[in-house]
């Protein structure tokens, strides 16, 4: 199982154990019409937006509370996904959303959903070009 952690100064900050992880890629496009185009509709490519979502059980009470924190900050944040330290995968993202389920029975763990839109791809290191 994966966990899920956030850089906070110089170290991470465990809030997660990842149960499962998918990635959406979508092409963002300029489109314009007008007499030149002869009133057909020209679409350009200008980006991909590349969306992480994520499911998993938070480590502690306060992890989710660190993760609503985050996503409250609207800042970017460096994002680390490993299982051991030589298989972690560093990314930079904001939070877009964030979903929580508690369970009202006893010895349950509480269970979360987030959304992260990508800002860099994944790589080995935490240093960013």
């Amino acid at each position: 199982m994966a966990r899920l952690a956030y850089k906070s100064g110089g170290s991470y900050i465990p809030v997660a154990c990842i149960t499962s992880r998918n990635e959406g890629n979508a092409t963002n496009y300029r489109e314009k019409v007008n007499v030149c185009t002869e009133g057909k509709l020209v679409r350009t490519p200008s980006g991909i937006t590349r969306t992480v979502s994520v499911s998993g059980e938070v480590v502690d009470a306060g992890s989710l509370q660190e993760l609503r924190t985050l996503q409250d900050s609207k800042a970017e944040q460096i994002f680390r996904v490993y299982n051991t330290a030589e298989t972690a995968q560093y990314f930079k993202a904001i939070i877009t959303n964030l979903n929580a389920d508690h369970p009202t029975g006893e010895g349950e763990d509480s269970t979360f959903t987030m959304d992260l839109d990508l800002n860099s791809d994944y790589q080995a290191t935490d240093v960013f070009a």
